[in-house]
C-alpha cells in the first residue's frame, strides 16, 4: 500500500472509531473499500499551481451501493475545513461545496444510502 493510501487508512480508522451509533457504523463500514487514489476535477479555477490540470489528488474510501456515489477523502478542494465529500464515480469531480464534510460520519449521513433520521441536537457539518 502506498503512504498516502495507508495515511487514508488511519484517517478513516479514526473516524469510525468516532461514530458513536452502531447502526450507522455497521451501514458504512459495508461501504468501506481499500483507499483507492483518483484525480478529481476541480470547476472552481486553478488555485494549485503544482498541478498542470485543475484535477486533485483524493482517495475514494467508500462505494455506496448501486447509487454510483461513493465517499472520497481529499485535501485539496473543500480540504483540509471539509475533507470527506460525496463523488459520483462516474464523473469524477469535487462538485458543490454542499457535498462536503467535516467527518466521514456527516457524508454517510447525508448519502442515499442512509436515510434514517439524525440523532436529537445532531448538526449536519
Amino acid at each position: 500500500m502506498e503512504p498516502e493510501a495507508a495515511k487514508v487508512v488511519r484517517l478513516v480508522d479514526a473516524a469510525m472509531a468516532e461514530i458513536a451509533d452502531p447502526s450507522l457504523a455497521q451501514a458504512l463500514r459495508a461501504c468501506l473499500v481499500s483507499p483507492a487514489r483518483v484525480l478529481l476535477r476541480w470547476d472552481y479555477g486553478h488555485p494549485h499551481p503544482e498541478f498542470a490540470e485543475p484535477c486533485y489528488p483524493a482517495f475514494i474510501v467508500a462505494v455506496l451501493g448501486e447509487t454510483r456515489t461513493g465517499i472520497a477523502y481529499s485535501e485539496y478542494g473543500f480540504g483540509p475545513g471539509a475533507p470527506w465529500g460525496l463523488v459520483w464515480l462516474d464523473r469524477l469531480g469535487y462538485g458543490m461545496d454542499s457535498g462536503w464534510y467535516r467527518t466521514l460520519e456527516g457524508a454517510f449521513r447525508e448519502s442515499m444510502l442512509w436515510d434514517e433520521p439524525p440523532p436529537p441536537g445532531y448538526e449536519v457539518d
